[in-house]
């Protein structure tokens, strides 16, 4: 009997360490898929925009080449959207004719790296020649200049923040990251920016995600319907309170 309380009591023990450490993990992936980034919060980047407005941002990071950019550019024609697009210099040296069809369409474009490396692992030299061979490359393709960043795979440290504001870029990230990378599913995806979407809200979606695109008429829909303004980086910012 005594024998059986103690081995009651050890499964009591350990059950109680399984749920703390599942509350732990638990609060540890809620922080990521809010923050959607797997670096520390670094002061001064934009994961959000600190507004009392309802605005957002759709921003598509474009990776992979040229996946279903034609098809998202017609669906924010449709409603009228404008968008912010983050392009690496190898998709645009590829892709030159997609990137100007998205200036054409209204939209803007920001800095994704050039080779679309992550950049805490870059010593000074290295990510001087990345953002040179990128800016090279907006200049040549498209004749433009941008002051949005996006470090490639969301990933950045004080000491890269500190490089890229000094070239005088504004760094944005997301707050709202449905991982359509993973192909969860139109529904999933449709809820998780639904169910996250804020103000100053700037939301993360890639170019050659099917899924996030078959989403994205709903999503611009329901935004419209809670009278969320839907805006480009750059005006989002300028919202600022």
């Amino acid at each position: 009997m005594i024998r059986d309380k103690r081995i009651k009591k050890r499964k009591q023990r350990v059950l109680l360490a399984v749920v703390a450490v599942l509350i732990v993990l638990s609060f540890v992936l809620h922080r990521q898929i809010t923050q959607g980034v797997f670096s520390p919060t670094i002061s001064g980047a934009y994961y959000h925009v600190a507004t009392d407005e309802k605005a957002v941002s759709l921003t598509f990071d474009a990776v992979w080449q040229p996946g279903e950019l034609p098809r998202i550019l017609d669906i924010l024609d449709r409603y009228e959207v404008q968008a912010t697009f983050f392009l690496p210099g190898t998709w645009l040296r590829y892709n030159a004719d997609l990137a100007r069809e998205i200036l054409l369409r209204g939209h803007e474009i920001g800095h994704h790296g050039y080779a679309h490396k992550r950049l805490t692992e870059l010593n000074e030299e290295e990510l001087s020649k990345e953002f040179a061979l990128m800016e090279e490359a907006l200049q040549e393709e498209l004749n433009v200049q941008t002051q949005l960043f996006r470090p490639p795979y969301g990933e950045i440290n004080q000491e890269v923040y500190d490089y890229i504001a000094d070239r005088g870029y504004t760094t944005v990230l997301w707050s709202v990251d449905p991982h359509d990378w993973l192909d969860p599913g139109v529904d999933k995806i449709i809820t998780r920016v639904i169910k996250r979407v804020h103000n100053g809200a700037i939301i993360l979606f890639h170019t050659n995600a099917t899924q996030a695109v078959d989403a994205l008429p709903v999503i611009i829909q329901s935004l419209k319907m809670q009278e969320y303004e839907i805006l480009p980086v750059t005006q989002l910012l300028e919202k600022e309170k």
